[in-house]
């Protein structure tokens, strides 16, 4: 584990632990890959056994995740969507022609921007959805759009818990608050609950901003500004 001043830090996963996403990785539950001009992180949530997996933050061109599940025999079957601003479902489309009877998971407050004949599915805060035999549980994160939502997986079977951030929470910083449906205070709550969650959980963002293409929550409460904010004015200052 690396070590941060007198904190041992936990450690990524080598697939996760470098600055370029490297995919399907047979075994892993989390695939990582870097889509768009704006540097969007696609993910798949993968259960091996079941051959079964879900889409998260859909961008277009979804030939190479699409390609590397049809490799290994594995069906989707669930399309989760942390927000819809364009970029994070731009792929939503192609999905609903490809894969018509999928559903596509998103929280009623952000419904209005979602324009497709996909089928669609809301989702409440802590609803747990699964994959195959991996639980997803849906945690309601609005303060970049009013219905933001992380999705985290629990520590299992040798795997630490894994938390799918979407637009808000960054490497070392965090969702912007001024578009529509946007709020600073929102936002605020937002962080402070994701600041529970174990030490050890995986932060895998919307958009490869840093170097890094993952971190940990240790890491980032070591090393994040967003995250030592101590009121919703400290908070708007950063930006």
């Amino acid at each position: 584990m690396p070590i941060l001043g007198a904190v041992t830090l936990p450690s990524l996963r080598p697939h996760l632990d470098g600055n370029q996403a490297r995919g399907l990785i047979e075994g892993e539950p989390i695939a990582q890959f870097e889509l768009g001009a704006l540097r969007n992180f696609v993910y798949l949530i993968v259960d091996w056994q079941a051959r079964e997996a879900a889409i998260v933050d859909p961008q277009k061109d979804l030939a190479t995740p699409l390609g590397a599940l049809n490799q290994h025999g594995i069906q989707l079957t669930r399309i989760l969507l942390p927000h819809t601003h364009h970029d994070h479902v731009a792929g939503v489309p192609e999905l609903a022609r490809t894969h018509p009877l999928v559903p596509v998971m998103v929280h009623e407050m952000d419904l209005h921007r979602l324009h497709t004949s996909a089928r669609i599915q809301t989702i409440s805060d802590r609803e747990t959805l699964r994959i195959g035999h991996i639980e997803v549980q849906a945690l309601h994160t609005p303060g970049h759009s009013a219905g933001e939502c992380c999705y985290l997986i629990a520590a299992r079977e040798g795997h630490p818990p894994y938390l799918f951030t979407g637009d808000t929470l960054f490497i070392r910083d965090c969702g912007r608050t001024d578009q529509e449906s946007g709020s600073t205070g929102e936002m605020f709550a937002s962080l402070q609950r994701i600041k529970t969650l174990d030490h050890s959980t995986v932060i895998l963002p919307g958009h490869h901003y840093k170097n890094e293409c993952a971190s940990t929550m240790a890491r980032e409460l070591a090393e994040s500004a967003p995250l030592q904010c101590a009121s919703v004015a400290e908070l708007d200052a950063l930006h």
